[in-house]
């Protein structure tokens, strides 16, 4: 799938739709847009809760999906998959603004988005051993995904339909 470019507010919104409306999310666009992706393994957002659910726009659901049963089969059992943190996110579908922005939105804000183990892969660091085994990123990219730890970039717990 040919993503839309992050750096293009409207190309952002001629692909996915727009996902604000006075400042928190467009209920409508949300019902129209957004569904749900049971995880294919036992996952838990980093401040503890489990995740029954994770939301995504139909348009990127199945990539996201995808990415997640390659976890499954690479690592082959939940006490893998959680020796390596790859069941703990910091979320999907989150109406906001990007980080140190006061009027660009994540693109979490478009349910294009998942962030895995982000307590141990930090916002502006480059990607080191200890973080996301490449191994796993390799298989969202392989799904179509951009991994935003990927070539010296400085998000590496953050995936996205969205281009570079």
């Amino acid at each position: 799938m040919q993503w839309p470019s992050e750096r293009s507010p409207s190309e952002l919104i001629d692909f996915y739709g727009d996902p604000v409306l006075h400042s928190s999310i467009n209920t409508t666009w949300e019902r129209d847009n957004i569904v749900d992706l049971v995880p294919p393994f036992a996952m838990r957002y980093s401040w503890g809760p489990p995740v029954t659910t994770l939301r995504f726009h139909k348009k990127c659901r199945d990539a996201f999906g995808e990415a997640l049963l390659a976890v499954k089969k690479l690592y082959g059992t939940q006490g893998e998959i959680e020796a390596h943190r790859l069941h703990l996110t910091g979320g999907s579908l989150m109406v906001r603004l990007k980080r140190g922005s006061t009027k660009s939105w994540s693109t979490h804000s478009f349910g294009a988005a998942l962030d895995i183990d982000p307590q141990h892969n930090p916002f502006r660091s480059k990607w080191r051993p200890g973080f996301i085994p490449l191994e796993a990123a390799r298989a969202f990219e392989d799904c179509g995904l951009i991994w935003r730890g990927a070539n010296g970039d400085c998000d590496p717990m953050h995936f996205q339909a969205v281009s570079r």
